[in-house]
Formats: C-alpha cells, structure tokens, sequence
C-alpha cells in the first residue's frame, strides 16, 4: 500500500496515470483507476493527451467505499489507484468526505482488502499549503510506503521524495519534468541547474548537493555593488 501525496495540481494523477498505462501495455494484467474527483470523460481526455492507450485502464468515477470494493472483487486487479482518499465515503458513517473519521475508516478499509486480495493499492492524497496531509496524519502509518510529490505547479520540474519505505531505502529521489505530453524522467539535473557558456564568468559558482542519495552540481549566482549608505 503506497500513499501518495502533494498539492492539489502538481501532477499525481498524471503520474500514477503514466505509471499504471505502462504496466499494463508490457504485463497485459488487469488495472484499476477510481476517479472520485474527475468525470471519465476526463480522464480519458488526459490519457489521450497523455498518449496512452484508451483501453488499456479500466477507470472507474464513484466515490461510495462499497461500490469501490465491489468493482475491486468483480476485476481482481494487480494494482488499484484511488484519487483522492479525501473524496471517498462510507455511507454508513454519518460524515462528510475529507473528515478524519471518514478518510481512516475508508483507508483502513481499502488496505485490508488490498492485503487480503494481494494487489498494489496507491491511495493519493492532497496537502494543505502548510505541507500537512490533509486529513488525519496518522494515514501515513495505516500504509507501508509514503511518497511526497514536490514541486512548484507554475514550473517543470517535480521530486518524488521516499518519506516512508517499510521495504526498501527511504533516501531515494526521483527527479521529473512537467510537458505537455506528461512527466518525463530528468537522468541529468545537472543540466537544468547549470548554465551553459563560458564557466570563466564571475559571480557564479558550481556545487555539489546531495537530494536523499543523489548527488548533482548547482549553480549559484551572486553580484553585488558599492552601496553609498551605511
């Protein structure tokens, strides 16, 4: 069970949209994208855009937890993607979308069927401005991994960053730029954050940083000038 989470707009849904289309082409297995925030018309308009076959995610548009779970045992899919956690109910508990009672309860719920059937559930998750899961904080504990997807939405480029890993290494990152056609994978930052020219320039300077377990080289750039006051 993988949670997945950042601001609303940075790209998730097009992410796990590019990531569950190319799994299915290669392994032929049966996926499932519940769409509780968008219609099918447009999620079939970004997979188009997108490049992705039509046919080859069955998506769902609904938001009851019971009809969700139905579709899950009539499919028996290999990996299931709800978007978002916040938008999905229980009926049977007298409160509305987004409460903490609401999105535990739907959490708890999608990850035992998920153990029980044995298939890869990715839950994504909105942050409010201050960075903090909206909902209950304590959904990061009900899953085994954790994914903050980063970035400024005005700009091309979005981390991944592994925050919880119960299986694997939590100091890898992984570095995407935002195109018309989708995310793509940047091998060589380093060519984003330098400038080309001539390096015998004055006021800059070329670093080495380290992002998680990623070394790449940065540019930084500082001028300044006699000032008449004191």
């Amino acid at each position: 069970t993988v949670l997945l989470a950042g601001e609303p707009g940075i790209g998730k849904s097009t992410l796990l949209l590019q990531a569950i289309a190319t799994r299915t082409r290669a392994a032929r297995e049966n996926v499932l994208f519940v769409s509780a925030e968008e219609s099918l018309e447009q999620v079939r308009e970004r997979s188009l855009r997108l490049g992705l076959p039509a046919d080859c995610v069955y998506v769902i548009a609904e938001t009851d937890l019971s009809v969700i779970e139905q579709s899950i045992t009539e499919l028996d899919p290999i990996v299931v993607v709800v978007d978002s956690i916040q938008a999905i109910c229980e009926p049977n508990i007298p409160s509305p979308p987004g409460t903490l009672v609401q999105v535990r309860e739907v959490a708890l719920a999608l990850c035992r069927l998920a153990k029980k059937k044995g298939f890869v559930l990715f839950l994504i998750g909105h942050v409010t401005k201050d960075g903090v899961l909206a909902g209950p904080k304590s959904l990061e504990h009900l899953v085994d991994t954790v994914l903050y997807f980063e970035g400024d939405r005005y700009q091309a480029l979005r981390i991944v960053r592994t925050v919880k890993n119960r299986f694997g290494s939590t100091g890898e990152i992984g570095i995407f730029e935002m195109s018309a056609e989708g995310l793509h994978e940047v091998r060589n930052p380093s060519d984003i954050f330098l400038s080309a020219g001539d390096e015998h320039i004055s006021a800059k300077v070329s670093v080495s940083i380290i992002e998680g377990r990623r070394p790449f080289l940065i540019e930084i750039q500082a001028l300044t000038n006699i000032s008449s006051f004191n």
